[in-house]
């Protein structure tokens, strides 16, 4: 029998998440997957779990789950003031709770998402070869109170002494300004000089519109650019629309778009934009 976990409180919005699905863009299906793929990895790695093993993705305010088995976890990602049983957990250690304990996460700080990760990873259903979550695509969407999530074999603990080793590349931003690199996209050079200039001479600023599909950002750039045909777009696609508003794609976007893609967030500097949040401001470096 596998192991399991209980949902008591869901959290702000709380999903399963994997490595996505990359192979079903021409099907107009979103990639998906955890936002942050540095704290999603490196919870896997703590783990022993295989590196894509789903795992729940936790949005400015961590659930309440309950423990139906012994099962370790870990929490990565923003700092999420997680409980068990009343005692402090850390982020990035380990930690084994027996069946009946309850782990509390709150409000998340430092960034806007955290990642909680259980041995033998999430055992939801496989659909178009990815167990994350995605309306209407799966069943569920985000956690519910009462629901029960199986969990995989756990292969923690059968390589003691190995010691992990990873570069940062954590998405978790530790200046009131960050850095966005950037490259130019299909568009850039329709733009005019002053644009051009604009782009990366602007503080931007996250608006109240963001979620995992994408960012709206407060400051718009005046624009006289028509719409284009409908093209492909992927996660990091900066668009500018005709109103002069810049809208950053993120993980569940669309797949093709029809307004100027003016730039695209590297794929590195993508962790930082996943853990930004209304109020975060960043300057655009255009490489």
């Amino acid at each position: 029998m596998n192991s399991s976990i209980s949902i008591l409180h869901p959290g702000f919005y709380t999903t399963v998440q994997d490595n996505g699905r990359k192979s079903y863009a021409h099907l107009g299906v979103p990639q998906s997957g955890a936002m942050d793929k540095h704290a999603f990895m490196i919870a896997n790695a703590i783990l022993n779990n295989t590196p894509g093993a789903a795992m729940l993705e936790c949005t400015l305010l961590g659930p309440t789950i309950e423990f139906n088995h012994n099962v370790n976890f870990v929490i990565t990602g923003s700092n999420a003031g997680a409980t068990l049983d009343g005692a402090q957990v850390m982020e990035g250690v380990p930690v084994l709770a027996k069946a009946k304990q309850v782990l509390k996460m709150s409000n998340i700080s430092g960034g806007s998402r955290s990642y909680l990760a259980f041995a033998g990873g999430i055992d939801s259903q496989t659909i178009l070869g990815s167990k994350g979550w995605y309306l209407p695509l799966t069943p569920e969407g985000k956690l519910t109170v009462g629901m029960e999530l199986s969990l995989g074999i756990s292969k923690y603990g059968k390589s003691k002494g190995a010691h992990l080793k990873m570069q940062s590349q954590s998405g978790v931003i530790h200046s009131s300004v960050a850095t966005i690199n950037t490259y130019e996209g299909p568009e850039f050079s329709k733009l005019t000089y002053n644009q051009q200039q604009q782009l990366s001479d602007h503080v931007f600023t996250v608006s109240n519109l963001w979620n995992r599909m994408a960012i709206q950002l407060v400051e718009t750039l005046p624009n006289a650019l028509k719409s284009i045909y409908t093209s492909p777009v992927i996660p990091g696609t900066v668009q500018l629309t005709p109103s002069g508003k810049l809208i950053i794609l993120m993980n569940d976007c669309q797949t093709t778009g029809g307004y100027p893609r003016v730039l695209q967030v590297v794929a590195s500097d993508f962790n930082k934009l996943a853990q930004m949040q209304q109020g975060s401001q960043f300057l655009l470096n255009v490489t």
